[in-house]
């Protein structure tokens, strides 16, 4: 298992695109705040216009471990890579008529705010992205 955490390994497991989400198009988001990383809360519900939330397990950290296992799990692999595509195009995005950008994940505000620092230092406070931890999830510590 690599712990490079901006490559993916060649053997990877490809996730598959079953359908399963495909209902969500159109809908609202529900009345559900949530704290970001910038010590202000976010309402889902409240977003106004057209936006991106990303949603993923973990982001890694350097110099720990990942999980055991978790390249077998489709999907698992990759979140870190994708966080910082989301960064590296935020102005794309925004171009292309995204109001808000935010991710959501199980980990905790500490742990997402070293990933802010660490990931996305170039970017304006007002163009970071807002990472938005799971409420009901337990404190990341794997």
């Amino acid at each position: 298992m690599s712990n490079q955490l901006t490559r993916l390994p060649a053997d990877l497991p490809a996730p598959e695109q079953d359908g399963a989400a495909d209902h969500l198009t159109g809908l609202r988001l529900p009345a559900v705040t949530l704290p970001a990383t910038n010590d202000t809360t976010v309402d889902l519900e409240q977003l106004a216009g057209r936006g991106v939330i990303y949603v993923y397990p973990r982001t890694g950290k350097p110099g720990e471990a990942l999980p055991t296992d978790w390249d077998m799990i489709p999907g698992a692999r990759g979140c870190t890579p994708e966080a910082c595509a989301f960064r590296d195009h935020y102005q794309e995005l925004r171009n292309a008529g995204a109001a808000w950008l935010y991710g959501l994940s199980t980990q905790d505000t500490a742990y997402q705010q070293e990933v802010v620092e660490r990931a996305a230092p170039a970017l304006p406070d007002a163009q970071r992205c807002g990472l938005l931890p799971d409420p009901r999830a337990p404190p990341a510590n794997i």
